[in-house]
C-alpha cells in the first residue's frame, strides 16, 4: 500500500513537528508513507519546521478559512492509494498503517477514522470524549480531528470534500457513506484540546453541539464558519 498523510496547517509551529515526528516513529515501514503539507499562509515558523521533513510542501494563502480546500488541493498532489487527512495537532497511534489496511479489507468497507481522545487533563475532557464517542458511532459521520482515511479511486469518485466552509469532515462521511462502509479503528488518537483550553471549555463544547445538532437536522450551518474560523486561525 501507498500512503499519503495530508497535513493542512495555518500557523502551526507549535504542534507540526511532533506531529510529523510522531507519524514517522508509529509507521510500520511495511509500506511507503508520502507526507504533504498544504499551507494556507501560515506568519509563524511552519514552513521552516516542515522543511526537508515532508515530501511535498503547497503553500497558497487564498485556502485560508476553507479548510476543504486545503484538503482536496492535498488530495490533488498526493501519489498514494490511500489518503490519510491529519490534523496538524494530531498524533496517530503505533502501527497506524496496519490498523488502516486492516480497516479497508474489511467487507465494503471504503474509509474510516480513528477513535477519538484529547490530550486535556480531568473529568470533563473524559466527559466531552465519551459524548463524542455515542455521536460517531450513531451517525458514522466523523470529525477531522479523528483522522478521516480513505482510497484515492473513492475520493475521486465523490468529488473530493464538499464545498462546505465548516463540518467539512462530516459532509465527506455523509457522501462517502452513500457509497460504502465506514470503519472506526477501536485505537485512539490523540487530539490537542487546546481549543477547548482557549475558548473555554463549555462554550466551546456547547457551540461544537450545537452546530452538530443544525448540521443533522439538515439546518444551514454555514453562518457559523467566519466566526470558527476567526476564532481558530492560530492554529486552534
Amino acid at each position: 500500500m501507498d500512503l499519503s498523510v495530508i497535513i493542512p496547517t495555518l500557523n502551526e509551529a507549535a504542534y507540526i513537528e511532533r506531529t510529523l515526528d510522531r507519524i514517522k516513529a508509529c509507521i510500520s515501514n511495511e509500506y511507503h508513507l508520502e507526507i504533504i503539507i498544504v499551507d494556507a499562509g501560515s506568519k509563524d515558523d511552519t514552513i521552516r519546521r516542515v522543511t526537508g521533513k515532508v515530501d511535498q510542501i503547497h503553500q497558497d494563502q487564498s485556502l485560508a478559512g476553507a479548510k476543504y480546500k486545503s484538503l482536496n488541493q492535498g488530495a490533488k498532489l498526493a501519489k498514494g492509494r490511500v489518503m490519510l487527512f491529519l490534523d496538524a495537532d494530531t498524533f496517530l497511534p503505533s502501527n497506524f498503517d496496519y490498523h488502516i489496511v486492516d480497516a479497508l479489507n474489511q467487507k465494503d468497507v471504503i474509509g474510516g477514522a480513528f477513535e477519538f481522545a484529547m490530550d486535556g487533563e480531568g473529568m470533563v475532557y473524559r466527559i466531552i470524549e465519551w459524548i463524542n464517542r455515542i455521536r460517531y458511532r450513531i451517525d458514522r459521520r466523523y470529525f477531522g480531528d479523528q483522522a478521516i482515511f480513505c482510497s484515492k479511486e473513492i475520493f475521486d469518485k465523490i468529488g473530493g470534500y464538499p464545498e462546505e466552509p465548516i463540518m467539512e469532515a462530516a459532509y465527506l462521511c455523509k457522501a462517502m457513506r452513500a457509497v460504502g462502509k465506514l470503519a472506526l479503528i477501536k485505537t485512539p488518537i490523540l487530539t490537542s484540546a487546546r481549543r477547548f483550553e482557549k475558548g473555554n471549555v463549555f462554550r466551546v463544547f456547547i457551540m461544537d453541539t450545537w452546530i452538530w445538532l443544525q448540521f443533522t437536522l439538515g439546518l444551514n450551518i454555514k453562518r457559523y464558519a467566519l466566526a470558527y474560523w476567526k476564532e481558530n486561525n492560530d492554529g486552534g
